[in-house]
């Protein structure tokens, strides 16, 4: 990649779903059906053959295996060649276009040759604030001449706390400098450790408060991760206990609770389940793991180092919601912690916590770990489903809801890792007991993850209605000296942005909601004076676009024309009016989807449009005088195009 004009490297950002190349050409009637190939004229390695099988039977539908298939594959070849793909849908018995079509949607899977060692520098928006593209440039001068590394931008990692930071082969390094990229490439090419002090693996919880720990009490005990010592701390007790009361006193317990989904949506966890149907039917439970709201990386810690807590709460749940097969959906990304979950998986059903009557009771179901291929769309319940089944991540029209037509349109709870690792808490408490922690209509603890302009980013662990300043500046240590906050999210990046006049509001779900934002994931992010509310914006904006599976024209069209638009403040073409242009595409674009992809740029966009608009339109004037087109007042109208989007609106 050349330098531009300016003297800095463009980031660039890998297109995928329906912006694949192509994606918009009527189709060509004349070519000839898809086949499956013939599995005994298709010649394929032994042991990719054994691993596509294996996977297949992990799953009530072959299909479901598409992913795990295609990672093998490109494990094999280097890349997911038209061979590897001719012999995957082989022995799957799919066609290879159905299976080019999933390989193209997501962002970990790769259609084109590559060299063998990946490096994947996060360039989103915790990063971004830290130096990311500074950190990316540099990594692509050091790689230059190297043929043996790929070096790519990506988008959120899932771990702001070690911001800015890389993916070397999967472990991931951090805080990382532009000094440092030089030194990452020899060290990956050469198949030495990468620089070893900085792996997030050795990195311990940041938590030191003095608050209640629910979930992160003693989490940096050495050996957490394994059955011994989960075991030994009390592990598999609250199983052991709701397994000796009825499923409907377990759900009891939870519905005392009133626990809020963890996940972004705060949706009460015993209600969710109670919504299952009753009676003698397939039903399943999804723990959505796929952790990729920009600034949220809580559940990689929890899954990292207490897998245990995760999968005695998936048991619980499955109890009380007479649910006999489980699944964990974890990105693509987060190799490491799929590792140590498969572990413990293996260790908890060995010794009968996973299976057939487990501990001599009635509950019986089975747990599988599926890992995803980097794609934000899938962290949406439908796209998730999708994606599960072995399909591109889009989501589906709601009605009918997950839990009555879900995964293989079968009844289906969907939680996130938070919230499952609590269920165990919980029954140990009593449901009761616990709802008196926290806050009216917000009981219980939260994990929130702080990045961005703080000086201590990490996860910490609060009882909902803390002061948000208390997190910010006693816990995250606040901005560093000198600086203070222009604004900041409260739920990852997806949240509308408040501003330092809004530091004293009680963190829970009603007070964020009351202020015109919302809880979401539980991911602050601070942004410092130094940062510009365009730079934000974009950064917002250009994300957005590249996640939108393209399958809802608001959200398609939406992110791409807001992208334009700010590029065009940036490049000194714009006036006032695109602001209210801008604005106006927002609404326009929230409620108007499938999902809430696109509400979660209109929501933040639109937050910034309505309380930095000053700022903004001071910007357009020094962007005009730059660029030498006149003051704003004297523009006349004109409207750009989009290779993609199509034609801007003309004003």
């Amino acid at each position: 990649m050349s330098i531009t004009e300016g003297g800095r490297i463009p980031v660039h950002r890998f297109s995928h779903g329906s912006r694949v190349p192509g994606w918009d050409d009527a189709v060509d009637l004349t070519k000839p059906p898809a086949v499956v190939p013939d599995p005994g004229t298709t010649p394929v390695p032994k042991e990719l053959r054994r691993t596509i099988v294996e996977a297949m039977q992990r799953y009530p539908d072959r299909r479901s295996a598409a992913i795990p298939a295609l990672h093998a594959a490109q494990a094999e070849y280097g890349w997911c060649s038209p061979e590897a793909i001719t012999q995957v849908a082989a022995v799957m018995q799919l066609t290879p276009a159905y299976l080019t079509s999933v390989a193209t949607f997501y962002d970990m899977l790769v259609t084109h040759p590559k060299p063998p060692n990946d490096v994947f520098v996060c360039t989103n928006i915790s990063c971004s604030l830290r130096g990311a593209d500074e950190l990316y440039e540099a990594m692509l001068l050091a790689a230059a001449e190297n043929p043996n590394v790929d070096v790519r931008s990506f988008e959120c990692l899932g771990a702001c706390d070690i911001a800015p930071m890389a993916s070397v082969n999967g472990e991931y390094i951090g805080p990382l400098s532009p000094d440092d990229a030089a030194t990452i490439v020899e060290q990956v090419s050469s198949g030495q450790p990468v620089l070893p002090d900085k792996q997030l693996s050795r990195r311990p919880c940041v938590d030191t408060g003095t608050g209640p720990h629910l979930l992160f009490k003693d989490i940096d005990e050495p050996g957490l991760n394994t059955l011994e010592v989960y075991r030994r701390r009390g592990g598999y007790e609250a199983l052991k206990q709701a397994l000796s009361t009825t499923r409907e006193e377990t759900l009891n317990q939870l519905l005392a609770a009133n626990i809020r989904g963890r996940g972004g949506a705060g949706f009460p966890m015993g209600r969710k389940i109670s919504f299952l149907p009753k009676g003698d039917m397939v039903k399943y439970l999804v723990c959505n793991a796929d952790e990729s709201e920009p600034g949220t990386f809580k559940d990689r810690e929890l899954m990292q180092k207490a897998p245990h807590m995760l999968i005695e709460g998936i048991a619980i749940a499955c109890w009380a919601g007479e649910i006999d097969t489980a699944f964990i959906y974890i990105r693509g990304e987060y190799d490491f912690q799929a590792d140590i979950l498969e572990a413990a998986i293996d260790e908890a059903r060995a010794a009968g916590y996973i299976g057939e009557n487990v501990l001599g009771s009635e509950l019986s179901f089975s747990l599988v770990l599926h890992r995803g291929a980097g794609a934000y769309i899938c962290g949406e319940e439908t796209g998730l489903l999708d994606s599960l089944e072995g399909k591109r991540g889009n989501p589906r029209l709601k009605p009918p809801f997950p839990a009555i037509e879900g995964l293989y349109d079968g009844p289906t709870l969907i939680n996130n890792v938070e919230t499952l690792s609590t269920a165990p808490t919980i029954i140990l408490m009593g449901g009761e007991k616990y709802a008196e922690l926290g806050a009216e209509n917000s009981t219980g603890t939260k994990l929130v993850s702080v990045s961005g302009d703080v000086q201590r980013p990490g996860n910490y662990e609060v009882e909902l209605g803390t002061s948000s300043r208390e997190i910010i500046f006693n816990l995250a240590g606040g901005t560093f000296p000198g600086r203070e906050v222009k604004l900041w999210f409260p739920g990852g990046s997806s949240s509308p942005v408040l501003t330092k006049d809004d530091l004293d509001l009680p963190y829970d779900f009603d007070s964020m909601a009351k202020a015109g934002s919302m809880l979401g994931s539980g991911a602050v992010i601070v942004v410092d004076d130094s940062h510009t509310v365009l730079q934000v914006a974009q950064k917002l904006a250009k994300f957005y676009a590249h996640e939108s599976c393209g399958k809802c024209v608001p959200c398609r069209e939406g992110t791409n024309w807001t992208v334009k638009m700010l590029q065009r403040i940036e490049s000194g073409e714009a006036t006032p009016m695109d602001l209210d242009l801008m604005a106006s595409v927002q609404t326009h674009i929230i409620g108007n989807c499938l999902c809430v992809l696109g509400d979660a740029m209109a929501m933040p966009i639109g937050s910034i449009i309505e309380k930095f608009r000053p700022e903004l339109e001071s910007e357009i004037e020094e962007a005009r005088l730059r660029a030498g087109t006149g003051l704003a007042e004297d523009a006349g109208p004109f409207g750009n195009a989009d290779e993609f989007a199509g034609p801007l609106p003309v004003h």
